[in-house]
């Protein structure tokens, strides 16, 4: 796990959080007193943000980095946590006992300052609640209860880092296995998925919303999930049917539904279905699918011989026009 864990989303959410203070920072703490709920004393001065640290010893990046790891240091993430003061990181510990004695009702004092939507605060100190009679015994974390958007994608990227590294080791092991012949092979089409999921999260979805950043985490990663399960199935003989007259009309759908995309009516920067998304992106999008596919035919013809090329080019044409059509809808 690296140090810089993070860092990029921090920094966004922290500038985020920063311009969104400034804009109303004289309604800030009386907005926050008077929704807070009866457990909570009321603030006597706007709340810090949870992402303020991120360019110093990083709170919350060492959290959730020894989350991940074999053998966190737990009392270096808690002095890291009060070197920072970050509220968000000790609630946690004290909730789950990491590096320190659990103690629940420190936790609810630490969530009392963490800033938060009143809906958000009032949940977390729910769960917290349970927790200390006993209901409740999972880990507690910091996204079990948000409710905003800013908040959806930092959560959704600390979702993603932890499911990503069990994706990569699993798409490792498989590769280790492949002989030398094929190793290259595998290798592009790692390269190539890469590059179109990369391309379907960044360009190709609709980043208008404040939920933007775990929708574009969570089409990047469906790409991923996708190589994943395909490898899978075809190491255990499941593998897809197909022949060249089944691949020339995949082919020709396609077509059609990307001239159809095309033809859509856009604004004056080329942004189609009031979206974010331009009909450049959809087309550079298009290309990194075809490298895609190409790159699992090859990788497919090597590993699998016995499978027509057409039967996976088959495939992942009718995948991709799918995901064509949903601009037409």
């Amino acid at each position: 796990m690296r140090p810089a864990f993070l860092a990029g989303i921090l920094l966004a959410a922290s500038a985020a959080a920063s311009a969104a203070a400034s804009a109303a920072a004289s309604a800030a703490a009386s907005a926050a007193a008077s929704a807070a709920p009866a457990a909570c004393p009321l603030p006597d001065a706007e709340l810090p943000s949870i992402f303020d640290g991120h360019e110093g010893c990083n709170p919350l990046g060492k959290y959730y980095g020894a989350l991940q790891a074999a053998r966190p240091d737990w009392q270096a993430v808690h002095r890291c946590a009060v070197k920072d003061r970050n509220d968000a990181v000790l609630m946690m510990l004290y909730a789950n006992g990491y590096g320190v004695p659990r103690d629940v009702d420190r936790a609810i004092g630490h969530a009392c300052r963490v800033d938060s939507a009143p809906a958000e605060l009032e949940g977390r100190l729910e769960h917290l609640q349970r927790m200390k009679g006993g209901q409740e015994r999972k880990r507690f974390d910091l996204c079990d209860d948000i409710t905003s958007g800013m908040m959806m994608g930092f959560c959704a990227n600390i979702a993603e880092d932890a499911a990503g590294a069990r994706r990569n080791e699993a798409l490792a092991r498989l590769g280790a296995a492949f002989p030398a012949a094929q190793q290259a092979r595998y290798a592009a089409l790692r390269k190539a998925t890469d590059a179109f999921a990369q391309s379907v999260g960044g360009n190709e979805t609709d980043l208008s919303g404040t939920a933007r950043g775990a929708m574009s985490i969570g089409a990047t990663a469906a790409v991923q999930d996708e190589l994943l399960a395909d490898l899978r199935a075809a190491e255990q003989g499941k593998l897809p049917p197909g022949t060249g007259a089944g691949f020339a009309a995949a082919d020709k759908a396609l077509n059609d539904a990307y001239r159809k995309v095309m033809a859509l009516p856009a604004d004056s920067e080329g942004r189609v279905a009031h979206t974010t998304v331009t009909k450049a992106d959809i087309r550079t999008t298009q290309r990194a699918w075809i490298t895609y596919r190409d790159a699992w035919s090859a990788f497919a013809q090597a590993r699998y011989p016995g499978v027509p090329a057409d039967a996976w080019k088959t495939r992942l044409t009718e995948r991709r026009t799918a995901q064509l059509r949903t601009w037409l809808q």
